[in-house]
């Protein structure tokens, strides 16, 4: 408990050091140039996907108002590539709404 109320959940934020630059079309990584923040929610409660979903885009969503968004489930390892061929499939189409 924090101040006599229940702890629902942890949060904690990282800023990369990986930034990223399109050349002929492409889009590449490049370290140490332009930071790309992240932020992991640790929720008290398993209340399933759907309430997870609800709490980033009701809270963290309106607050951030984020371009692109990724949710990944617990255990997943994304791959080396992964995340930026994902957020490519976005900058690439401006008009997709979901990629996987």
């Amino acid at each position: 408990q924090v101040n006599g109320k229940d702890v629902t959940s942890h949060i904690y934020e990282y800023t990369t050091q990986v930034g990223m630059r399109i050349e002929k079309g492409v889009v590449q990584l490049v370290p140490k140039q332009q930071p790309v923040q992240i932020l992991f929610c640790l929720k008290e409660k398993n209340q399933k996907k759907i309430n997870s979903h609800r709490w980033f885009f009701s809270a963290f969503g309106r607050v951030l108002d984020p371009n692109i968004c990724v949710l990944l489930d617990a255990g997943t390892k994304p791959g080396g590539n992964s995340i930026y061929h994902l957020w490519k499939a976005f900058d690439l189409e401006p008009m997709c709404a979901g990629a996987c």
